[in-house]
C-alpha cells in the first residue's frame, strides 16, 4: 500500500481514568454468589426444568440465516475481484493508450543507446547520446547516458570512442532520420494494437458485468422475497451504476484507440501548406508540357513527329498522401528537393528515331540528241524514281501516376501500407481540393448515368456502332491520370484506345485532349453527330482541351470520368467547360 494514499486508526490506549468508581458492576451483581450464579445460568442456557432444545422455527431461522450470510459474503467477494479486475483492465487500457507516443520515443532511445553498445563502427560519448535522443523526440534520464556510454570507454573498443572525430552534420542528420522513421514505425504499431486492445478490454469488461449481473440477480431473488419494496429500488439503482460503469469504460478505450486510428488516417500537415505544395507540383508539371510544346520547334529538321503522350497531371489527394507519410507534418519550404524527385519518377520522356528508305517520283528535264534539229538536239521532261531517307521522330511522355512512385520511392512496407490507408480516406480532408474534382473524387454526379440506352437508329453508322460497342466494353474502370489499357483510363486515353481498337482503320497512337483535338476537324455544335468527339476546357489547370469524350447523340457522351460512364453533357457543370466538336476525319 503506498504511503499516504491509505492510513488506519491506531487503537486507542483506555484510559483507566475512564471507569467510573460508582459504575455498576453488572456481571459481578450476577455472580455475587452461587444461588445467584446458579439462577442466572439456569435461565441463560435453560437449564433446570427448562426445554433447552431449538424449536423448528428456530432451528429453520438460523440455517437461513448462516446460508445467507456465506452466499452474500461469497457474493460480495466476487463483486469485489470482478471491480478489482475490470479497474486494472481499465487502467492497463489507459496507460497502453495514453503513453504510446512516450513509450515509442523511450523505445527509439532505448535503440539507440543499445547501438551505442552493441556498435564497433558508430560509438558515440555521452553528449551524442543525449543529443540523438533529445533529436529522436525522447529523453536520457539521469544518469542514463552516462551508464551506457561508460560501458563503451571501458570495453575493448574505448580507444576508438576517445579517439574518434566529432560527427559530421550529414552523419548527425542521417542518424536522426533513422531514428525519427523508427519512431514512426513503432508508434503505427503501437497505435494499431491498442485500438485493438480497446475493443478487446471492452468485451472482458462487458463479460465481467455481465457476472455481476448474473451474482446480483440470484442474490436479487432472496432480497426481494424478504424486502419486497426497498430492495427493487436499491438493486436497480445498483444495476444501472454497474451497466453504465461497463459501458463508460469499454467505450473510454475504444474512444482512445479511435483516436489513434484517426490520426493514422489524417493528413498531418496544415491545409495551407498541402494546398501550397500542390501549387508548386502543378507549376513544375506546366514547365513539362512547355518543354513537350516545344518539341517540334526544336525537332523541326525531322520529316515527321508523331506523339504518344499521356495527359500532364496527378491526384492531389495521392501526392499529399505521399508527403504525409515522407514527412508527416510538411512544410512548404521543406518538400521542394523532393517535388522534382518526384516529378521525375512520375513522368518519362523519351525520343526515338527512325530512319526509313523510301522512294518517290522526281520530275526533271534531261537533253536528248537528236541531228534533225539545227541544235543537234532538245530537252526535255521526264519523271524517275529515287530512293531516300526519311526522318521520323517519335516522342512518348508517360504518365506513371503517383501510385508508381510510392512503389519506387523506397518506402517501406509500413510506409505503403499508410499511404493506402490515406488514399483511401482523402487525409479525412476531401474538402481539400474542391467538389467539383471529377478526376480524383469517385462518384456518381448530376447527369451521370451507367445505363443510359444509345437509341436504334444511330447505330445506323457502322463506324459509330463499332467505336459504341467497343467504349462499352470498359463501362466501370477506374480512372487513372496516364492510363492507357483496361486496367485504368484517362480521358484522352479512353478515346485514343476506342479509336485505334475499334476496327474502323484508325490509328491515332496515344494522344492527349489537345492532341487529339488537332486530329479531328471542327464541327459547329449545331451539326454534331454520333461518333464525334466532344471537347471540354478548364476542368483542371491546363491550355486548351483539358478533357474528352465520345459523343452518343442526344446530349450524351461516354466517357473516363471516374470511373468509365455516361454524362448528359447539357448539365451546368459540361455546359460550363464545354469547347468544341470534332470529327474524326
Amino acid at each position: 500500500m503506498a504511503e499516504g494514499l491509505y492510513t488506519r486508526n491506531p487503537p486507542r490506549d483506555k484510559d483507566p481514568g475512564d471507569q467510573k468508581d460508582n459504575a455498576p458492576r453488572v456481571h459481578a451483581n450476577k455472580l455475587k454468589n452461587k444461588d445467584s450464579a446458579s439462577k442466572y445460568y439456569g435461565q441463560k442456557l435453560r437449564t433446570g426444568k427448562a426445554d433447552n432444545s431449538e424449536t423448528l422455527e428456530e432451528k429453520n431461522h438460523r440455517d437461513k440465516l448462516r446460508k445467507q450470510t456465506q452466499k452474500k459474503a461469497s457474493e460480495v467477494e466476487k463483486t469485489r475481484k470482478a471491480q478489482e479486475a475490470a479497474k486494472k483492465e481499465r487502467n492497463v487500457s489507459k496507460s497502453s493508450v495514453s503513453v504510446s507516443e512516450t513509450a515509442s520515443r523511450v523505445a527509439a532511445a532505448a535503440d539507440i543507446m543499445s547501438d551505442v553498445v552493441n556498435s564497433s563502427e558508430d560509438n558515440r560519448g555521452e553528449s551524442a547520446v543525449s543529443e540523438e535522443v533529445f533529436e529522436a523526440g525522447g529523453y536520457v534520464a539521469s544518469g542514463a547516458a552516462s551508464h551506457v556510454t561508460s560501458k563503451v570507454k571501458n570495453g575493448k573498443y574505448s580507444s576508438k570512442v576517445h579517439g574518434r572525430k566529432e560527427a559530421s552534420a550529414e552523419t548527425k542528420e542521417a542518424a536522426r532520420e533513422k531514428a525519427r522513421r523508427e519512431i514512426q514505425r513503432k508508434m503505427m504499431e503501437r497505435q494499431a494494437k491498442a485500438a485493438e486492445n480497446g475493443g478487446k478490454i471492452g468485451r472482458k469488461i462487458t463479460e465481467k458485468a455481465e457476472d455481476v449481473v448474473g451474482a446480483i440477480g440470484e442474490f436479487i431473488t432472496e432480497f426481494v422475497q424478504d424486502n419486497p419494496a426497498i430492495s427493487i429500488i436499491i438493486v436497480l439503482v445498483l444495476l444501472i451504476v454497474l451497466i453504465c460503469f461497463g459501458l463508460l469504460s469499454s467505450c473510454g478505450a475504444i474512444a482512445s484507440g479511435g483516436g489513434d486510428v484517426t490520426v493514422i488516417t489524417s493528413y498531418t500537415a496544415e491545409d495551407t501548406d498541402i494546398l501550397a505544395v500542390e501549387d508548386d507540383y502543378k507549376e513544375l508539371e506546366e514547365g513539362l508540357q512547355d518543354e513537350i510544346d516545344e518539341i517540334a520547334e526544336d525537332h523541326a529538321d525531322y520529316d515527321e513527329i508523331n506523339y504518344y503522350l499521356d495527359e500532364v497531371g496527378h491526384n492531389p489527394y495521392e501526392l499529399a498522401a505521399l508527403l504525409t507519410v515522407i514527412f508527416e507534418a510538411y512544410r512548404e519550404d521543406e518538400v521542394q528537393e523532393k517535388l522534382q524527385e518526384i516529378l521525375e519518377l512520375q513522368y518519362e520522356i523519351t525520343y526515338e528515331e527512325e530512319v526509313e528508305t523510301r522512294e518517290r517520283e522526281v520530275e526533271d528535264t534531261r537533253w536528248v540528241e537528236d541531228d534533225s534539229y539545227a541544235e543537234g538536239g532538245y530537252y526535255e521532261d521526264y519523271t524517275y524514281t529515287e530512293e531516300y531517307e526519311y526522318y521520323i521522330c517519335n516522342i512518348y511522355l508517360v504518365n506513371h501516376g503517383i501510385d508508381y512512385v510510392a512503389e519506387n520511392l523506397g518506402l517501406t512496407d509500413d510506409d505503403i501500407a499508410r499511404y493506402e490507408v490515406l488514399k483511401e480516406t482523402y487525409g479525412n480532408r476531401m474538402y481539400l481540393f474542391g467538389e467539383d474534382d471529377i478526376y480524383s473524387i469517385p462518384g456518381s454526379r448530376e447527369g451521370d448515368s451507367d445505363e443510359h440506352h444509345v437509341p436504334g437508329e444511330y447505330l445506323s453508322d457502322e463506324e459509330f456502332a463499332r467505336m459504341l460497342h467497343e467504349a462499352e466494353n470498359y463501362l466501370g474502370v477506374e480512372y487513372v491520370w496516364g492510363g492507357y489499357s483496361p486496367d485504368g483510363f484517362d480521358c484522352s486515353g479512353f478515346v485514343s484506345w476506342v479509336i485505334n481498337h475499334c476496327g474502323n482503320g484508325w490509328n491515332f497512337g496515344r494522344l492527349t485532349a489537345n492532341g487529339l483535338r488537332a486530329r479531328t476537324d471542327y464541327v459547329p455544335s449545331s451539326e454534331a453527330k454520333p461518333g464525334d468527339l466532344v471537347f471540354f476546357q478548364g476542368t483542371y489547370e491546363v491550355s486548351g482541351a483539358s478533357h474528352v469524350g465520345i459523343y452518343v447523340g442526344g446530349g450524351w457522351m461516354i466517357h473516363a470520368g471516374n470511373p468509365v460512364h455516361y454524362s448528359n453533357i447539357n448539365t451546368p457543370y459540361w455546359q460550363s467547360h464545354f469547347l468544341e466538336y470534332g470529327r474524326i476525319p
